[in-house]
């Protein structure tokens, strides 16, 4: 009896969630999205690497901070950038 061919293993790859793409993303954040999806596919959706947590988010109307000032409130689906922060943004 003739074996099977051996099949080609292809490494799966996720999408990269869309509150991510064009964002400055955290160091821990980047490389997880970067084991999710690649490298290539992180190029791709122009997510850029900040050199600490402390960076901007919410499209550069907000600031991921340890915790927040009195001014300001947590907005929650923004933080996913921050890392281990939160992306604190003024109360209007």
């Amino acid at each position: 009896p003739k074996s099977a061919p051996p099949k080609k293993h292809r490494e799966k790859r996720f999408a990269i969630p869309l509150v991510y793409w064009g964002a400055t993303v955290s160091p821990t954040v980047w490389a997880w999205l970067v084991g999710l999806a690649g490298a290539a596919a992180v190029a791709t959706a122009g997510i850029i690497r900040a050199s600490s947590d402390s960076h901007s988010c919410a499209n550069n109307r907000g600031w991921c901070r340890s915790s927040c000032f009195s001014h300001e409130y947590i907005d929650y689906y923004n933080s996913a950038v921050c890392g281990r922060y939160r992306c604190c943004r003024p109360n209007n």
